[in-house]
C-alpha cells in the first residue's frame, strides 16, 4: 500500500466511537467541506486531554470554516464512555485500541523518552503543563503505545488528502489556532 500523503485519495473505512459502531468515514466526511483527522495518543494522557479540551473550546471556530474534527485515540470505547456522554464533546472520538489506523497511516513511535520530548520542545511543554494544571487535569490509565507520536490528516469531503503530518515528537503538532488557520 502506498504511503498516505497530500494528493492521495484515502480509502474509505469504518470506525467505532464510544457511542456508535461501524461509522463510515466517507459518510462522516460529507458533513463538512474539510475534516481534520487528528491522531492523539490515549484518553488518560494529560497532553491528549488538554488537546481535546482546547479543540472542544474552539469548535465553533472550526465549524465556522465549514470543517469538522475527528480525534483518533488508542483508547477502547469503554474508557471514554465511562468518563463522558456523547453530548460532552462537539466532535467524535474514533476508538482504535488495536492501533490499526495508526499503523495504516504510518504514524511513528519514539525509540526513547528523549525522542518523545526533545530539548527544543521543553518551552512548549512548559506552557502545556501550566494549562494542564490550570484545568486540573490528571493522568489516567495508560493504554496503547505510550511512545506513540501524534499526527493529522486534513481531508476534503471526498476523502482527498489535502495535508498529511506525522509528528517527530509528541509536541510536533500545530496549535489549535494554527490548525484552524489551515482550514
Amino acid at each position: 500500500m502506498a504511503k498516505i500523503e497530500a494528493g492521495c485519495k484515502l480509502a474509505d473505512f469504518s470506525f467505532n466511537t464510544p457511542f456508535e459502531s461501524d461509522v463510515k468515514l466517507s459518510e462522516k466526511a460529507k458533513g463538512a467541506k474539510k475534516t481534520i483527522l487528528l491522531f492523539l495518543r490515549y484518553y488518560g494522557c494529560t497532553l491528549c486531554q488538554l488537546d481535546i479540551r482546547e479543540y472542544a473550546n474552539a469548535y465553533d471556530r472550526i465549524k465556522a470554516k465549514d470543517a469538522q474534527l475527528l480525534v483518533v485515540l488508542q483508547s477502547p470505547a469503554s474508557t471514554i464512555n465511562a468518563q463522558m456522554k456523547k453530548e460532552d464533546l462537539p466532535f467524535d472520538i474514533i476508538c482504535d485500541p488495536d492501533m490499526g489506523l495508526y499503523k495504516e497511516f504510518e504514524l511513528g513511535v519514539a525509540a526513547s523518552k528523549e525522542e518523545m520530548i526533545r530539548p527544543e520542545d521543553m518551552p512548549k511543554m512548559g506552557e502545556k503543563r501550566a494549562k494542564m494544571e490550570e484545568y486540573g487535569l490528571s493522568h489516567g490509565a495508560y493504554e496503547g503505545e505510550e511512545m506513540q507520536f501524534p499526527g493529522y490528516f486534513l481531508l476534503d469531503s471526498e476523502l482527498n488528502v489535502l495535508e498529511a503530518h506525522r509528528a517527530t515528537s509528541i509536541l510536533d503538532m500545530p496549535s489549535v489556532d494554527e490548525m484552524i488557520a489551515k482550514l
